[in-house]
C-alpha cells in the first residue's frame, strides 16, 4: 500500500483560490488531522471510502529541525495512497523552524508530492500548548503572520501552497477568529480551515458554526469549516449558515471512515462485511508499515472506535486489547461482524 503519491503542485499559483481549491472536487470534504488517528493506512482508507483529502498527524517543525534525517518523523509523513490530494500538518512556534521543515521536507521528492503544507494553529493539546505552539499562537497575531509568511515563503519555492488551521478564539471572551485569519491571508497562506471551537472548550460543547460565517466574509483565500460535522444533513447546514468553500471531519471519522459517504447523503446502511473489510484493511496495512507486534498494539485505540455500536461492544473492546498478533485480532473483528446488524 505504501507509499503513493497524491495530486501535487508543481508550478507557482496563479490566485490562492483559483490554484488551491482547483486541487479539490466542488466542496471539497476532508480528513482533519489528528494525533494518533490519522496514519497513513487510515487516510489512505478513508480517501478510498469518499474523504477528497487529507491530511497527516501533525509533526513537529523544530523535531525536524533537530532531526534532518527524519528517523524520528518519517512514520508520520507517509503519504496517503490512492492519488487525492494530501497534506502535511506542521506544527511550532520559531518562524525558522518552519521554514527548515518545510525546505527539508519538500527537497525530497516523497514530500515534494503532498499537494500542500499546512500550519497548526488550533491544538489544544498541553504538550503543544507547553511549547507555545498549536493553540498559543492564536494569543499573538504578529508572530502568526511571521510564522505564515516564513512558511508560505519557502513552499513558493517548490510551487507548495501552505494554509493553516485555527480555533474561534482562546476563550469565550476572546473569539478572535477573523484578526488571525486575516493575519494568515496576510501572510500569504492559500487557505484557513476554523474549528469553531475556543481553546478553552477543548473539544467540549456546540462549535459555533457562526465565526466560521465571519471568517468568510471577510477573506478572499478559501475558508474550510470543521466542528460537529456529524450528520447527513450537516454539510449544507453549515454552507447555508457559513458559505464555506469546504469542510473537514476529525473525531466523527474516528472507527468510521465511512461518514464521508453518509454526510454526502450516500447509502445509509453500511453492511457488516464492509465494516469488517474495513477494519482488516486498516489493520494490514499498518502491519505493513509498522510490523505486526507496533501495529497490534497501536490498532487498540482504533478499534475501540471501530467496534462502537455493535452488539456486546464493551467485551468486544475488551477482547480486542488482548491478541499481540494480527491473526488474533481479526478472529475477534470477524466474531464482531457476525453479531453486528447493518446501521
Amino acid at each position: 500500500m505504501m507509499p503513493h503519491q497524491g495530486k501535487a503542485l508543481h508550478q507557482p499559483l496563479k490566485t490562492p483560490v483559483e490554484g488551491f481549491l482547483s486541487l479539490f472536487e466542488p466542496l471539497p470534504l476532508g480528513l482533519a488531522p489528528m494525533a494518533g488517528f490519522t496514519t497513513a493506512p487510515f487516510r489512505t482508507l478513508a480517501a478510498r471510502l469518499g474523504a477528497s483529502f487529507t491530511v497527516t498527524e501533525l509533526v513537529s517543525a523544530r523535531g525536524i529541525r533537530h532531526d534532518p534525517s527524519l528517523k524520528r518523523s518519517a512514520r508520520y509523513l507517509q503519504p496517503t495512497g490512492g492519488g487525492k490530494p494530501w497534506g502535511i500538518q506542521l506544527f511550532g512556534r520559531d518562524p525558522d523552524d518552519f521554514v527548515f521543515a518545510i525546505q527539508r521536507l519538500l527537497s525530497e521528492p516523497l514530500y515534494r508530492a503532498a499537494s500542500f503544507i499546512d500550519l497548526n494553529m488550533g491544538c489544544p493539546a498541553p504538550k503543544v500548548l507547553k511549547e507555545g505552539a498549536g493553540c498559543s499562537l492564536m494569543r499573538d497575531g504578529q508572530l502568526v503572520s511571521r510564522i505564515v509568511g516564513a512558511a508560505v515563503k519557502a513552499g513558493s519555492a517548490f510551487g507548495c501552497p501552505v494554509t493553516a488551521k485555527i480555533r474561534s478564539g482562546v476563550s469565550p471572551d476572546a473569539i478572535n477568529a477573523v484578526e488571525i485569519a486575516k493575519a494568515i491571508e496576510q501572510g500569504g497562506a492559500a487557505a484557513v480551515t476554523v474549528h469553531a471551537r475556543t481553546l478553552d472548550q477543548y473539544y467540549r460543547g456546540r462549535a459555533d458554526w457562526q465565526v466560521i460565517g465571519q471568517v468568510k466574509e471577510v477573506l478572499s483565500i478559501p475558508v474550510f469549516g470543521n466542528g460537529d460535522l456529524e450528520l447527513p444533513g450537516d454539510l449544507e447546514k453549515m454552507r447555508v449558515m457559513t458559505d464555506c468553500d469546504g469542510f473537514m471531519v476529525g473525531r466523527a471519522a474516528r472507527g468510521n471512515p465511512f461518514i464521508f459517504r453518509a454526510l454526502r447523503g450516500g447509502a445509509a446502511e453500511i453492511s457488516s462485511q464492509e465494516w469488517l473489510e474495513a477494519m482488516i484493511e486498516h489493520l494490514d496495512a499498518s502491519v505493513e508499515m509498522l510490523g505486526e507486534a507496533v501495529a497490534v498494539r497501536e490498532l487498540r485505540s482504533h478499534f475501540a472506535f471501530y467496534l462502537r455500536g455493535f452488539e456486546g461492544s464493551a467485551q468486544l473492546r475488551r477482547q480486542v486489547m488482548e491478541p499481540t498478533g494480527r491473526d488474533g485480532v481479526v478472529k475477534i473483528l470477524r466474531e464482531a461482524a457476525r453479531r453486528r446488524k447493518a446501521v
